[in-house]
């Protein structure tokens, strides 16, 4: 069925202007101290705000590696078991497809979706009152007739090597990036509901996890720098030595500012073939390796209920692409212009264009309002602008895509959002927005909407 669209008017892009120039005003002004828009307060000892943070201050008590510990009156373990729970409707309108033989867009209409996002069970306690551990196993998307496998997120333990200042962990962990790495498996706590482009998990511009990381906080009355340093196995190749690190200062709840960088240390490889989805880190699956960095910067302000998130990152890549994968591409429905970024003269016979220099950059700001209503209840509406750019990666994910960027002309998209959180009660949080994604295809600049609704909650066990 053939539908007509029209470019977008003027207004929309006035409109747009004023909206990116508010939100970045803002974001200048002041940033704040965690992305949640209420702490999720269990009944019993409530888990940190995120599901493997430590702490506001954390291992204060458990001193260094001189001090002594006094096993008698300290309880061996000391452990809590949570988790999070959200299912998720969507519905995407009618998306562009292809190019009929008189020059005409074809549309295809998308299947409504609901399932259980996200499934999580949570353990987090103390050995001895002094060394942390955490474990995070997960369910993804098993809100369907099929049984699907669990597994782990997150498994680390830390110990304190001087006071605040220095902790080492061990173990599979999330890395400290940004505003919302940590955090995205706690559904209930942070306000929105899409994942920010960042980490959306059809074009992710790093791994989330890695494996052995250095941290601490220096406290200086209400102001904390934070620090942290990490390394892991992610997608390196036998030399490489990948190297991440964040840095960031709060003051108080009410403000945080940061950056976050990240460099893949050498030759990173791809984490799946082309045919088996897109992949689970930076490298397309395309590519025979691929050397690249990531660079950027955060803040978010939490003053007197008003909500203020800012994040801009780039990556650079110097990449190499796998002859016999990139020519498997002939398959994926490449438009125009990917075809001639991938094949000399745009054509596969003559051969691939295997040096692959690129950059990919995404920024968004949600801003939104905490309204109290009564003793445990609020009301947090929203607002969202996200911009995202890639012009390696294509539009079908089963040979490495994402359906979003790759879909269009030149390899970018804005998505506005307006949406509103619904907190009955602190841990529980139902979540309803609505977007809208803007792009070039077909010589026009389209714009389609899509719906979702996101019921969430934390479940606990108490101590044990």
């Amino acid at each position: 069925m053939k539908k007509q669209h029209f470019p977008l008017p003027a207004a929309a892009w006035l409109g747009l202007s004023a909206l990116l120039s508010t939100g970045t005003a803002l974001a200048q002004e002041t940033q704040t101290s965690t992305p949640t828009a209420a702490v999720v307060e269990p009944p019993v000892s409530p888990p940190p705000s995120s599901p493997e943070v430590a702490p506001a201050e954390p291992a204060a008590d458990w001193g260094d590696f001189a001090a002594s510990v006094a096993a008698a009156e300290t309880p061996v373990f000391e452990a809590r078991f949570y988790g999070y729970i959200d299912t998720h409707f969507e519905q995407v309108a009618d998306t562009p497809a292809s190019i009929d033989p008189m020059g005409n867009t074809v549309y295809e209409e998308n299947a409504y979706e609901w399932d259980v996002f996200n499934l999580h069970a949570m353990v987090q306690g103390t050995i001895m009152g002094r060394y942390r551990f955490f474990l995070n196993l997960a369910s993804p998307g098993s809100g369907g007739i099929e049984d699907e496998p669990l597994v782990v997120r997150n498994a680390w333990v830390e110990a304190p090597i001087y006071q605040t200042y220095l902790q080492l962990r061990a173990g599979k962990t999330y890395r400290r990036f940004g505003l919302y790495n940590e955090i995205l498996d706690a559904v209930p706590t942070f306000i929105g509901i899409e994942t920010p482009e960042l980490f959306d998990k059809d074009h992710l511009m790093l791994t989330r996890t890695t494996n052995f990381m250095l941290h601490g906080v220096a406290n200086f009355d209400d102001v904390a720098l934070n620090y942290s340093l990490a390394t892991g196995t992610d997608e390196r190749a036998i030399h490489s030595v990948p190297l991440g690190a964040d840095l960031h200062v709060t003051v108080g709840s009410l403000l945080k500012l940061g950056t976050s960088f990240y460099w893949s240390g050498g030759d990173a490889l791809p984490t799946r073939g082309v045919g088996e989805g897109s992949p689970k880190g930076g490298v397309n699956n395309w590519m025979e390796r691929d050397r690249y960095f990531v660079f950027g910067g955060y803040g978010q302000l939490d003053w007197e209920g008003l909500i203020v998130q800012l994040e801009y990152w780039q990556a650079q890549h110097d990449a190499i692409r796998n002859v016999d994968s990139t020519l498997a591409l002939i398959d994926a429905d490449l438009n125009q212009r990917q075809r001639e970024r991938f094949f000399v003269g745009g054509d596969p016979a003559n051969g691939v264009n295997t040096d692959a220099d690129f950059s990919v950059r995404t920024f968004y700001t949600r801003i939104g309002y905490d309204i109290k209503v009564g003793e445990s209840s609020s009301v947090i509406p929203y607002v969202q602008l996200d911009y995202y750019s890639n012009p390696e990666t294509i539009n079908n994910k089963d040979f490495g895509g994402d359906a979003e960027a790759g879909l269009t002309a030149d390899g970018e998209f804005y998505k506005f959002t307006v949406g509103t959180v619904l907190r009955p009660i602190a841990p529980v949080a139902l979540k309803i927005d609505g977007s809208a994604h803007l792009q070039k295809f077909n010589g026009q600049t389209i714009l389609y909407p899509e719906i979702r609704l996101s019921l969430s909650y934390l479940w606990e066990l108490g101590g044990i």
